[in-house]
């Protein structure tokens, strides 16, 4: 369950302790009014399975990703959510706080569990799971929907829309034509609370004491899965589910109930891998393998609640070849798919292409792939309408097709920036910028480096220091400032080129006369930027920056500008940062 306030690492909010007295006066009812049903639910469990074991090689691992702990608004620590992952019977978890990749240092194998650690970055389009980081980076995320897909390429991860569909109106997926290889969480947890109402959530909440994996399965509802097929429909998008635990339900202001667990939780849906073998306690040869195989696609989404589905398969045969889920397939006159493996009795399997239903049948599976498409298969257990089984698709197309699918999923190349109309400041003269930073913080009065810039002459210089927020000081920055009066209104953006001593975020802040604004009278309207080792040209539209002010009248008035502001803050960078920033040929297109 999604919610964006944080705590700090470490702390822990108060436990609300009428929680067990009323789940005790639940159950007293329960057995007073319901006769034998409370002591079937006690006894209810998951459904078995039967039939024969997959045969295509491949290693199943049960995980779960989409995770919040304490670096967060979780309710547990790290060490928390790794040993119910144990508990649970994971092979691996992946922790995604809010932001920020503080767990980072805790990756690794623990309890057994390999425990991976990405992040949740809320944006402007909705809210995007990065898994796979590769590093904790200096900066901050901006919260710009393009920014946070860049950010999350440029740390090696894989981009997934969380909870696209959520009846929750900020939390709601607008990325829909965003470019890259992004994928999609199919079902999530917060999602599936917030559809589930009130009369199923107090249903779960009543049952959990007696039978925590039925009293959960039962508030699960049948996903929406149009959104992927009309995604699926131009390029591979890989699907997931997002547990979105946090084993954390808020009362009121620091005060919450821990539920449901994250153990609880581990049992209920899963990301079943498909690995070449199985996992062997090395991080450097694991992590890879899995990370791969949610990127791919080469993974299922099982229910394991309603029945064990680690022994599904599907696959694509012909010629002595086979091909698994994330594969593209040539088409060729025997292809043939196959579905099935260990399966609760009476399962029914249903075949899609593009979406629709070809085939339908009880148990095994198997038909020819006779047209070009997307294939992937659904399985339902008797008794539910909720997909027991969620398969990644497979691919069937030529190798013009595929070339061209794959073109539509993969990351842009970059765009050059436009040639500067006119120039605000070369930085050659006196510096048009002054130096302004907080008590805590630092920044060198030297704000021009006379041989730095892109042609070896002067360049703005931002050295600084950043220093952490307190209840003495609980706004940190850093800044260069200009204050002159500006009618931008003939020019649709900002030029320059940017450079840094390492990688950071920057913010360009564009300051605009705004009677009703408390600040002085100026809207703050400000947009993100990121540094590199080489000097590079950027562009950034006006039709891009963002307004800080609660009282924005909505509009960025380019002909009263009052100010230029490059400025760092803990929402551009870690609060003890140490760096130098360089600007070059400041300009307007």
């Amino acid at each position: 369950m999604d919610r964006p306030a944080a705590l700090a690492p470490g702390a822990g909010p108060r436990r609300f302790r009428g929680w067990r007295r009323w789940q005790v006066f639940s159950l007293a009812l329960l057995l007073l009014l319901g006769g034998g049903y409370p002591l079937w639910v006690a006894r209810w469990r998951p459904l078995p399975v039967e039939g024969t074991a997959p045969s295509d090689g491949l290693i199943r691992v049960p995980g779960v990703v989409h995770v919040h702990s304490s670096l967060s608004d979780g309710g547990g620590s790290p060490a928390e959510v790794a040993a119910a992952a144990r508990a649970a019977g994971l092979g691996f978890v992946i922790l995604t706080d809010h932001n920020n990749l503080d767990a980072k240092a805790f990756e690794g194998y623990h309890d057994g569990v390999l425990v991976l650690v990405g992040s949740e970055l809320s944006t402007t389009a909705g809210h995007l799971v990065g898994l796979g980081l590769t590093n904790d980076p200096a900066f901050r995320f901006s919260g710009d929907a393009e920014d946070g897909l860049d950010d999350i390429r440029l740390l090696g991860g894989t981009p997934f829309a969380a909870h696209p569909l959520s009846l929750r109106g900020d939390f709601q997926f607008t990325g829909w034509d965003l470019p890259g290889p992004w994928g999609l969480e199919l079902l999530n947890g917060d999602s599936q609370w917030r559809s589930a109402g009130w009369g199923r959530l107090l249903r779960t909440a009543a049952l959990y004491r007696l039978n925590r994996s039925y009293a959960l399965v039962g508030s699960l509802t049948a996903p929406s899965l149009e959104a992927w097929d009309a995604l699926l429909a131009e390029r591979e998008v890989p699907g997931i589910v997002g547990a979105d635990a946090h084993s954390r339900v808020p009362i009121r202001k620091d005060v919450s109930i821990r539920f449901p667990s994250y153990q609880a939780l581990f049992r209920l849906v899963r990301n079943h891998v498909l690995l070449k073998s199985p996992l062997s306690g090395r991080v450097e040869v694991d992590a890879p393998a899995v990370l791969e195989a949610l990127a791919r696609g080469r993974a299922y989404v099982g229910v394991d609640a309603l029945a064990p589905a680690g022994g599904f398969f599907f696959v694509a045969e012909a010629g002595g070849h086979r091909w698994s889920m994330g594969d593209t397939v040539v088409p060729s006159p025997d292809l043939t798919l196959k579905a099935g493996g260990l399966l609760p009795a009476g399962t029914r399997l249903t075949l899609r292409r593009n979406g629709r239903m070809v085939k339908e049948a009880v148990g095994g599976m198997e038909s020819r792939a006779e047209q070009a498409g997307v294939y992937r298969v659904e399985a339902r257990v008797p008794g539910s309408d909720l997909p027991w089984i969620i398969s990644n698709p497979i691919y069937v197309f030529d190798r013009n097709q595929a070339a061209a699918r794959q073109l539509r999923g993969a990351w842009p190349a970059p765009r050059a920036a436009p040639a500067a109309v006119k120039v605000i400041a070369d930085f050659e003269a006196a510096p048009p910028f002054t130096p302004e930073f907080d008590p805590s913080s630092e920044v060198s009065p030297a704000v021009t480096d006379p041989k730095a810039g892109v042609d070896g002459r002067a360049a703005a210089r931002l050295q600084f220091r950043l220093g952490a927020p307190g209840p003495a000081q609980p706004h940190t920055w850093c800044a260069l400032v200009n204050r002159e009066s500006r009618d931008l209104s003939a020019y649709r953006g900002l030029v320059l080129a940017l450079k840094g001593d390492g990688v950071y975020r920057i913010w360009v802040q564009v300051r605009d006369q705004n009677p009703a604004s408390e600040d002085q009278g100026l809207e703050h309207w400000f947009a993100s930027l990121r540094t590199s080792n080489e000097w590079t040209r950027v562009a950034v539209p006006f039709s891009k920056f963002r307004s800080t002010n609660k009282k924005s009248d909505g509009r960025l008035d380019l002909e009263k500008i009052r100010s230029l502001v490059f400025v760092l803050d803990v929402g551009a960078v870690k609060p003890g940062t140490r760096g130098t920033i360089w600007i070059d040929d400041l300009g307007v297109y």
